[in-house]
């Protein structure tokens, strides 16, 4: 801006009234088909790199038959045994509220305990470490909590290991399902009886364990450097092995 424009002088000459230029009149670009309007105000315009999809082969949207409320309706869990009523918000189709047993009822997943009979351990379950009692608490437990054994653990009345619990258990089971099948191929390939459980050995991976994570920094460094230099005594002795085998060949083809 300068001193013409404040006092309104026309810049190309006094008292000669500059003509304006009229504008353009603005382009006014209709909205392609097929495109959303967002789209369109973002490129401005600007026709797309890639074409745009015809019209014509869009699908029209056919008007729903459907009448869709939502209401609020009762319902029953097969998962719980109280028959407990409770409510939800339902989507109804055509006043037609939907059918079927609650849908994470399905989720509900419970382990099968065996079952034994007094006379069963009488006959094939004594053991002078456990009393009839504490084995009906164990089993009653590790049903309740689905055989989760760090919580049984913790509910037991008596101070037991989870490695006695879980041996306990698992050998209940095994001799139960032993004694009731009619020759004991019939369960050799249950697992509880293919893979019995070694509590010895589970005892053993948790100490091995601990220590691992128990170890400093400084340990895990020295353990590395240990692995790394087995690592090269292996390599040189397998490559001495190689210059020998290679040394001997030749000296045959020599002779």
């Amino acid at each position: 801006m300068d001193a013409k424009d404040i006092l309104g002088i026309p810049k190309n000459g006094v008292g000669i009234p500059q003509e304006k230029k009229s504008k353009p009149p603005k382009e006014h670009h209709r909205k392609p088909d097929g495109i959303s309007r967002e789209v369109y105000m973002l490129t401005g315009g600007v026709p797309p790199l890639m074409p745009a999809i015809d019209a014509s082969l869009l699908k029209k949207r056919q008007p729903s038959l459907e009448k869709v409320t939502w209401q609020w309706l009762s319902f029953t869990n097969s998962a719980r045994n109280d028959h407990l009523e409770l409510y939800h918000w339902v989507r109804v189709v055509n006043g037609v509220p939907p059918t079927g047993d609650y849908p994470f009822a399905k989720y509900n997943k419970s382990v099968d305990v065996v079952k034994y009979t007094d006379e069963e351990y009488d006959k094939y379950l004594t053991n002078p470490k456990w009393t009839k009692e504490e084995t009906d608490t164990l089993f009653d437990l590790c049903e309740r909590f689905d055989l989760r054994f760090v919580v049984i653990a913790d509910r037991f009345p008596s101070p037991r290991t989870v490695e006695e619990l879980k041996d306990r258990y698992y050998s209940v089971s095994r001799t139960i399902l032993v004694a009731r099948a009619a020759s004991p191929a019939d369960v050799s390939a249950h697992p509880l009886v293919k893979e019995p459980y070694n509590a010895q050995q589970e005892t053993e991976r948790k100490r091995a364990l601990s220590m691992v994570l128990s170890q400093s920094k400084y340990q895990e460094r020295k353990d590395a450097e240990v692995l790394a230099e087995a690592k090269r005594i292996h390599e040189l002795r397998m490559l001495s092995r190689c210059y020998a085998w290679v040394a001997c060949t030749l000296i045959c083809l020599i002779n």
